[in-house]
């Protein structure tokens, strides 16, 4: 194999980093899962071009970069896993959960390769078993983000796609080392053991750390941060093989569940280092598999996936969740959801290499197979998941959620509106009258989580969809508006228009997302109301007189669309229009 030139690395990895984030930004305009974009791309860049081949692009980089980028994405995972998110009742049938789905899965999946290639060594069969029982938190979480299901089947999902990730490939690790006949019984304890010690020495260290740059330099968090997970994986990983993937989840979950510190800065990983690492390692995996490899593979490929699909997960997820307080329209959901993603991928790629040097029968099959099971799952999962949601009930997806902050009586009459228009409605009030009113209303109601812990107040606004800031403060609007257009969107956070005179702070020049125009400042909309002005609901096509000003548009499916900045909300076809008429 001829070594690449410089001018060939460059355009290589310029190539691998502009495909990993075009198909995220792409995929985000589609609306489907990242990955449904991303592995048929590093497919076909492969194909295309040997530049983008991992082989030789990186050689013998790869696998050590590989290893340090799941290391990483596991971590920001682990932040995620908030032990306050776990209803009561879900604790068990997590746990019957992951012993179910590792067993089940680890025994169908080797017992069916095992059959459908006749000439694989068992020993194989067994490893891409073990391989194969990973689920993928870098899918379920966008696609849990995208279908907003209930309270206990998204915390059932996030925390087994999280923790099943570092189970699998210590597993994987074990039967790995088993095929070389390297293995010696209690390596498995071990690996965890020294993973879980090294873990939680690296979370008391960061959290040192974090609490002084917190006071004095909260700009270095992130490098700190990244800094303390790569030595802990590192560390973990020459004490015992893969025991780097339990310490970056128990460091994750050790620090999302302190209360000592705020983690939010650590938290810009997803938006940063973690998105860009998960599109570099599809786009490279991907890149790794030959077409001819594939075809050799794909009809048993299929048939386990098949199998994988509407056997093995089903019994698990029947076997789990059997005398638990889940629903059966829940159970069948959390059954319909088990995409495997780049943990699966990464181990396949470094234990086949690995085997297929050593000549093991049918090791060359290994990343083949994954790489089907992987877009396979993905592909059905993520195109179907969102509908089964819907029909079954346990999700809000298409209709958005839309947070109304400000109980004063005219904020209630736009949320009941909204509410009684087919949008899913949320309030943050203060007064303890106000969310009574709110709630008998029929609206949800609590306080604002503003702030409180990053983690809390990320679980709260990933259900939601646009903000509607209407207090009597224009300072707080103007803030809180900043920070939630970080988290949501410029097109999806709108707040009253500032008095000109009164704010202590100056509104930003050129801000857009004024609800209404310049003209409705609060107490203008305040003083309209108390003459007596009132909010109707009116049929899209029906026209509205010229002193009725059209605040919102609800589609038949409960989409919404804002006036904002001076201009009406956009048309939706056979929808609502609710405007302001004078009184």
């Amino acid at each position: 194999m001829s070594a690449l030139s410089t001018d060939d690395i460059l355009l290589g990895l310029g190539l691998v980093v502009v495909l990993a984030i075009g198909s995220q930004l792409l995929a985000r305009r589609l609306a489907i899962p990242a990955i449904v974009v991303l592995l048929p791309v590093g497919f076909i860049a492969g194909i295309a071009t040997e530049d983008v081949q991992p082989d030789k692009l990186l050689a013998a980089l790869y696998q050590p970069f590989v290893s340090l980028a799941v290391g990483v994405i596991l971590f920001e995972a682990g932040l995620r896993l908030s032990f306050r998110e776990v209803a009561v009742g879900v604790h068990k049938v997590l746990l019957r959960l992951l012993a179910a789905g590792v067993l089940v899965t680890w025994i169908g999946v080797a017992a069916t390769v095992a059959l459908l290639f006749d000439d694989m060594d068992r020993g194989v069969a067994w490893l891409i078993g073990a391989i194969l029982v990973v689920s993928g938190p870098t899918v379920v979480l966008p696609l849990l983000a995208f279908i907003r299901p209930t309270r206990n089947v998204r915390s059932l999902l996030k925390w087994e796609g999280t923790l099943v990730d570092p189970i699998g490939a210590l597993l994987g690790v074990v039967v790995f080392h088993a095929v070389r006949s390297e293995w010696q019984p209690g390596d498995f304890l071990l690996a965890i053991g020294a993973g879980a010690f090294v873990g939680v020495a690296g979370a008391v260290v960061l959290q040192l750390l974090l609490r002084d740059l917190h006071l004095n330099a909260p700009r270095q968090a992130v490098p700190a941060t990244l800094m303390v997970v790569v030595g802990s994986l590192v560390v973990a990983d020459l004490l015992r093989d893969d025991a780097g993937f339990v310490a970056t989840v128990i460091m994750g979950v050790a620090l999302a569940n302190q209360r000592r510190i705020d983690v939010s800065l650590t938290l810009e990983f997803q938006e940063t280092l973690v998105q860009l690492l998960v599109g570099v390692l599809f786009v490279l995996i991907a890149a790794s598999v030959s077409p001819g490899d594939v075809e050799a593979v794909l009809p048993e490929a299929i048939v386990l996936v098949v199998l994988m699909v509407v056997v093995l997960r089903p019994l698990a997820v029947a076997l789990a969740t059997a005398r638990s307080a889940f629903t059966l329209r829940e159970r069948a959901f959390v059954a319909w959801m088990a995409p495997r993603g780049i943990v699966a991928g990464a181990t396949a790629s470094a234990f086949g290499l690995q085997l297929a040097e050593k000549g093991v029968a049918g090791a060359d099959a290994v990343l083949p197979v994954v790489f089907v099971v992987i877009f396979g799952t993905v592909l059905l999962y993520g195109l179907t998941a969102p509908l089964a949601a819907r029909l079954l009930g346990v999700a809000g997806a298409g209709s958005g959620l839309v947070l109304v902050v400000g109980g004063h009586q005219w904020a209630r009459e736009i949320a009941h509106a909204l509410k009684q228009a087919g949008v899913d409605v949320r309030m943050w009030v203060g007064a303890p009258a106000d969310r009574e009113a709110a709630r008998a209303a029929g609206i949800d109601a609590d306080r604002g989580r503003m702030m409180v812990d990053s983690v809390g107040r990320e679980a709260e606004l990933e259900d939601i969809t646009d903000v509607l800031l209407l207090t009597r403060s224009d300072d707080f609007n103007a803030v809180a508006a900043a920070e939630l257009r970080g988290e949501l969107g410029h097109g999806h956070v709108f707040r009253v228009a500032p008095d000109p005179e009164e704010p202590d702070l100056l509104p930003p020049a050129t801000e857009g997302g004024i609800l209404g125009g310049q003209a409705l400042t609060f107490a203008e909309l305040s003083g309209r109301f108390a003459h007596g002005a009132r909010l109707v609901a009116r049929p899209e096509h029906e026209q509205l007189d010229a002193t009725d000003v059209p605040l919102f548009a609800v589609s038949s499916d409960g989409r919404l669309s804002v006036a904002a900045d001076g201009r009406s909300p956009a048309a939706l076809p056979g929808g609502t229009v609710i405007a302001l008429l004078s009184g």
